[in-house]
């Protein structure tokens, strides 16, 4: 039997229906890694009715005793009235050793936020760390868990006094044009009367 030829638009056409499905396969690909990326700070709960969530309100990089704040939220679905719980956070780094950890016993009824502070000891190193809030009630038997993750960066003196620097030369340039763009404007202006006196002048011409 002869085997007839493949008309070519038809291997065109099967040339792009594989790149719709690789363009598909890619898709779907990025938005499961968006969505693995961003259930790395998601909540671990033992428990749905007590849930806790975390985040940090300055961004994720901070340098070597710096200060930053964290808004907790935490929600009791099924409140029978106001409960005491305690919200214990850890401070850990890449090698899961604790630098910090603090706890405080809060009230809550079915939704609660408040804002925690944490100052990063001087002598923390650069790299990777995780925060970590856990929540659960006064007997234990409800419990939420939340981590989220930052960095601490550490500039070199030599950096650090030359972006001053261009952060003081970009403020004394802007003033610098501000004063002469003021100037040359003001120079601009004439009063009501100057411009009437011209139109007359040119009506009379």
């Amino acid at each position: 039997m002869r085997m007839l030829p493949i008309p070519a638009y038809e291997s065109k056409h099967s040339v792009k229906r594989r790149r719709v499905h690789f363009q598909f396969f890619l898709v779907v690909l990025l938005v499961g890694m968006f969505l693995c990326t961003n259930a790395v700070g998601a909540a671990v709960s033992s428990d749905p009715s007590l849930s806790i969530s975390l985040s940090i309100v300055e961004g994720d990089a901070f340098r070597p005793g710096n200060s930053f704040h964290t808004i907790t939220e935490i929600r009791n679905r099924e409140a029978l009235g106001r409960i005491d719980v305690v919200v214990f956070y850890k401070i850990l780094d890449a090698d899961g050793k604790m630098i910090l950890s603090s706890s405080e016993t809060v009230a809550v009824e079915t939704k609660s936020s408040f804002v925690a502070t944490f100052n990063l000891p001087v002598s923390i190193e650069e790299g990777v760390y995780f925060l970590t809030a856990n929540v659960s009630n006064l007997d234990g038997s409800k419990s939420s868990e939340v981590h989220r993750s930052f960095n601490v960066v550490i500039v070199p003196t030599g950096e650090q006094n030359l972006i001053q620097y261009v952060v003081v030369a970009a403020f004394v340039f802007t003033g610098v044009v501000w004063f002469y763009e003021h100037r040359r404007i003001s120079k601009l202006r004439i009063s009501g009367k100057e411009l009437n006196k011209y139109i007359d002048g040119q009506k009379k011409k």
